[in-house]
Parts: C-alpha cells; structure tokens; sequence
C-alpha cells in the first residue's frame, strides 16, 4: 500500500521537482564526453612532459659529446707543442725530407712530409686500426694514425660514445690533424732564415642525430733547431 502511494505522489508531483531530480543525478556523475576530455588533456600534459624530458636528454647528451670532441682537441695540441724531438735542419739536412732520421714528429708532418714518410716504407691503414701492430713493424711508432690516400693528413680515433642502456656505439669521433709551414723567416744582415714555424689544427668530427659537428683548435709550433 506504501508503494502505491508513493508512486502516486511521484506522479502527481509539479515537472520541475523531475528536472531538479534529474539535474541532481547529473551532477552526482561524469559524463563519457567528460572522460573522453580529462583523457585529452591527460594525453597533451604526458606528450609534453615526454618531449621536454626527451629535449633535456638531447641537450645534455650534445654537451657531453661537445666537451669530449674539445678535450681530444686539446690533448692533440698539447702533444703537437710537446712532442720531440722537432728538429726540421736536421730532417732536411740532405737536401730533401728524410722521415727515416726521426727528427721530424708525426704529429708536426706536413702532407708531403707524410708522403715521404709513406715512401719510405710506413704503410698506413685507410680506416681506424683494430688491434696493436707488431713492435717490428714500420708503422708501429705511428699507431694509431690513420690516412685516406695519398696526399692526405694523418687521423685517428678521438672517443667512442655508447649508449649506457644497450650497449652499442652511437657516435665515434675523428680527430684530423693538419700541419702547414707559414714560411716565416727573419733577416739576419744579408741572410733571410727560415723559422720553421708551423700551424697545426687539431679538428674532432662526429655525428649525431643527423647532424654533423666540427670541434677546431689551432696552434703555432717552432723548430728546436
């Protein structure tokens, strides 16, 4: 008897008290457009958290590989300004270059100095060398120098950067060392001298990212003698 009743008053109450029900129950819940919406917005605020983290990534990865392509540099330069003996009257004391003398180091060679040196014997590798050669062998006191051909300055391997996750090698860097002879010279009464003053460039290349970089340090280096 009690349900009837109330079912009766439902019925006879005034449409408005309905809609107030109705907007009640609304309110009480989230709609499938409202989900949809939260998932969106959601969705935005992730993707943008990834890119930025994956931005900070990049970066610090690019800093790191720009601090090592310049340490290499530096230590190439440090070598070139320290490396003896340097005496180049000595190496040319016959009348042309002689690398066999030892008195002219690697690292300060001009491209034609290189070409002799390679005439003499000394078979450079085309790519980076894999392993130590033997103690007897010419290029032995050249290791780990590298060249393309004929005509062109010596290379090597500056670092290898790999991923810390899986392992494998992402970027490598060469490190080109160009020498040139800036004939100076100084007169000394009737007699013009030359200074043997050369200018090396130690230059770190890599890739990364579909992007190449170029790291240059340049020095100047006179002749003992």
């Amino acid at each position: 008897m009690s349900a009837c009743v109330l079912l009766m008053a439902i019925i006879m109450s005034s449409p408005s008290s309905h809609f107030g029900l109705l907007r009640r129950n609304y309110r009480a819940a989230f709609t499938l457009v409202e989900i949809v919406i939260a998932l969106a917005v959601l969705g935005v605020m992730a993707s943008g958290c990834y890119v930025g983290f994956n931005s900070i990534n990049t970066y610090a990865v690019t800093s790191r590989l720009y601090s090592e392509a310049q340490t290499a540099a530096q230590n190439q330069v440090d070598l070139i300004l320290s490396k003896e003996p340097f005496d180049v009257n000595g190496a040319y004391i016959s009348g042309s270059f002689n690398a066999t003398l030892g008195k002219v180091p690697i690292e300060v060679m001009t491209v034609a100095e290189i070409d002799a040196l390679a005439a003499s014997g000394v078979t450079f590798p085309t790519a980076p060398p894999t392993s130590v050669p033997a103690i007897t062998s010419k290029y032995y006191p050249y290791y780990p120098y590298y060249r393309s051909g004929a005509g062109q300055p010596v290379s090597k391997q500056a670092f290898i950067y790999q991923d810390p996750v899986s392992g494998s090698v992402v970027v490598t860097g060469t490190l080109t060392t160009t020498v040139t002879d800036t004939n100076t010279s100084m007169t000394f009464g009737a007699t013009s001298t030359n200074l043997n003053v050369r200018r090396a460039t130690a230059s770190v290349a890599y890739s990364f990212r579909n992007k190449n970089y170029v790291v240059s340090l340049d020095t100047l280096r006179t002749a003992d003698q």
